[in-house]
């Protein structure tokens, strides 16, 4: 803190004449006073700091809590393929079951096609010649929309499409003139009967494109359907046809991604203990503490992080994957969480539901789940414990804030009494050295007239 006294205050304070340095006596007064607001704010600086270091850790937790939750997505989400891409693709829609289906397709499921018997000279050509309708159904569900003079080819088009009933309507330039296109919804419930047609746009008595259901095979299971996307007809799986032909559909858990999560997780873990044993120290020779020095939130959060991976899981008879250590997973001397990937893998392929059961299980005690309730828990922003500890740590650059204040204001009084005070005295000090310079040329004055008069 920076106080400002002296000339500001009183112009010529301290006259030299009088050996007294009145100024420099009420900076130095005032500096001592100002010491103790100094001291709260260093310290109040190291708080500002503790409460960073915090925030830092805090930041870091999530970072695990991410990680871990990837792995347990990792965990449960299949990745499915199709051994021939031109006959069918394939994409996870829920939950499914590791393992291999055979599709057998024969025939793709398509709409009918209609198209006008007669030609326009442009798109912006009249499509009618007076008010009425063009109304149609697909399958049992009636459509209308409504034409006048005004109605142009292209705007015919728009206002079937504009029905949402499925039906799409286009206007096609065959070379010399335009034509409209009518396609149905794919499958054989969803065919055009054209009602009232009050347009110019003529169509015969038979679409050019017949439609067709989807015709194939499951596993052997005849399979009839009206589109070419089949949903849930392999639980958890969105299939969509794209010519005809065999192929083959994995459902398998992608372990490289899976064991690639696990070394983020592991590195995540590291990092988050590194900053943890940076910020527990204590230096004797300045008396300063890291921010996490004795710190019971810090100490519990990480205590129960490591108490995660110990134990036993999959606890049943000649189960050898049943422990943190037979995934992979361990500690070194130092703390830090080692993983070997080679062990990790060896046990998928040995027992894949072993490993997921370890690390995320139904009665939420895998390490995954653990670690994820732990962090959730301590940074609670209501109760949680590091929250507590972050809240702890403001109270008192606050309380710090509230001394600094009074003790400045107190400060400032004090200065403004010394001020006034020394002004007096300056006063009294000046008038004094006139007195003192009065008698002096008076005595010198008078002893020089008698030496002068002998």
């Amino acid at each position: 803190m920076s106080t400002q006294v002296g000339s500001n205050y009183i112009l010529g304070l301290g006259n030299t004449n009088n050996n007294i340095n009145l100024q420099s006596m009420l900076q130095e007064l005032v500096a001592a006073q100002e010491q103790p607001i100094t001291t709260l704010q260093a310290e109040q600086t190291q708080q500002q700091a503790y409460l960073q270091t915090f925030s830092n850790l805090g930041s870091q937790l999530s970072q695990l809590q991410t990680s871990a939750n990837t792995v347990i997505s990792d965990l449960t989400q299949e990745n499915p393929t199709s051994s021939d891409s031109s006959v069918a693709t394939v994409t996870l829609d829920g939950t499914s079951s590791p393992g291999s289906h055979i599709l057998n397709v024969s025939q793709l499921a398509q709409g009918q096609t209609w198209v006008s018997t007669n030609g326009f000279a442009s798109t912006s050509n009249p499509a009618a010649t007076e008010n009425g309708v063009f109304s149609f159904s697909i399958g049992n569900q009636t459509y209308s929309v409504s034409v006048n003079s005004s109605t142009t080819l292209q705007g015919l088009a728009n206002s079937i499409n504009a029905t949402n009933s499925g039906l799409q309507a286009d206007v096609i330039y065959n070379g010399s003139t335009y034509n409209l296109v009518l396609n149905t919804p794919t499958g054989t419930s969803n065919n055009l009967t054209i009602n009232t047609n009050n347009t110019l746009a003529l169509f015969g008595s038979s679409p050019i494109q017949n439609s067709q259901n989807a015709l194939l095979t499951i596993d052997g299971v005849s399979v009839n359907s009206s589109t070419n996307n089949l949903k849930n007809y392999i639980q958890g799986l969105d299939i969509n046809l794209q010519g005809t032909g065999a192929t083959q559909i994995n459902l398998s858990y992608n372990t490289n991604q899976l064991t690639q999560d696990m070394q983020t997780f592991v590195t995540n873990y590291n990092k988050l203990l590194q900053t943890v044993n940076q910020n527990n120290t204590y230096d004797s020779s300045t008396n300063l503490a890291g921010a996490f020095f004795g710190n019971t939130a810090v100490e519990g959060i990480m205590s129960s992080l490591q108490n995660s991976f110990l134990g036993l899981f999959n606890q049943t008879k000649d189960q050898s994957i049943n422990s943190a250590m037979s995934i992979g997973l361990s500690f070194d001397a130092n703390g830090n969480l080692q993983f070997n990937s080679s062990t990790f893998t060896q046990a998928l392929s040995q027992d894949y539901n072993a490993v997921s059961n370890i690390l995320n299980n139904t009665q939420n005690n895998g390490i995954m789940n653990v670690v994820n309730n732990t962090i959730s828990n301590a940074t609670n922003v209501t109760s949680g414990s590091l929250t507590t500890a972050e809240n702890n740590v403001q109270n008192q650059i606050n309380s710090l804030q509230s001394q600094i204040n009074t003790m400045t204001a107190n400060l400032q009084t004090y200065q403004n009494n010394l001020v006034v005070q020394f002004s007096q005295l300056n006063t009294v000090m000046n008038e004094t050295q006139s007195e003192t310079n009065y008698l002096n040329t008076l005595f010198n004055t008078q002893n020089g007239s008698s030496s002068n008069g002998g």
